[in-house]
């Protein structure tokens, strides 16, 4: 008789362990896609900070080469990896004429011009990153051909980031310098990069 009540359990015990396996196995696939999405966001978010930082430096190397002599040059390796996908993500200089704007991110001004990472792929348009206001008086132009900059096409490309639209400021070497010039109006600056 016992033997019987034993064969009985365990006959049980042997029908119930399917699913037992079933649920470990969801439980398990789970956990797995729950971790690959919370890498997958501490990674991105850890890019975005990197790139934020990246943007706040080039922005003070402008502003060091506008506010210093005219013989303030700056050699900038500007390297940032893509946090979302590269073929959509720019990273520019934009000028404004919007007081709203301005005082928004500057507070204040007529007119202001605000470093911007925006992320378009012709469906979802965002700026993971707050634009940031680059404190940049108005006197300030960008040249726009190498010639101007008394440098050679084939070793550096002249980026006048005040043309609309902006170029987009990608991964690479940069060079940036005041132009000497004859009016105290207006100042030139030489944004290079390297080819």
């Amino acid at each position: 008789m016992t033997n019987n009540i034993l064969l009985i359990k365990s006959k049980r015990g042997q029908a119930s362990a399917p699913f037992e396996v079933l649920v470990a196995v969801i439980l398990m696939g789970f956990v797995i896609v729950a971790g690959t999405w919370a890498l997958t966001n501490l990674s991105q978010s850890t890019c975005i900070g990197d790139k934020r930082q990246n943007m706040s430096e080039l922005k003070e190397a402008i502003k060091d080469v506008v506010l210093g002599s005219d013989l303030t040059i700056k050699n900038i390796s500007f390297d940032t990896r893509p946090c979302l996908n590269q073929k959509f993500e720019k990273i520019t200089l934009t000028k404004y004429d919007s007081p709203t704007k301005c005082s928004a991110y500057c507070g204040g001004g007529e007119n202001c011009t605000l470093m911007e990472y925006v992320y378009d792929d012709g469906k979802i348009r965002k700026m993971p990153i707050v634009p940031i206001c680059m404190d940049l008086p108005t006197s300030v132009n960008f040249e726009s051909s190498e010639s101007e900059c008394d440098v050679d096409p084939e070793d550096w490309e002249a980026m006048d980031l005040s043309a609309s639209p902006s170029p987009d400021i990608k991964s690479g070497k940069y060079r940036l310098f005041m132009k000497s010039t004859g009016s105290d109006s207006v100042r030139e600056m030489c944004f290079l990069k390297k080819v």
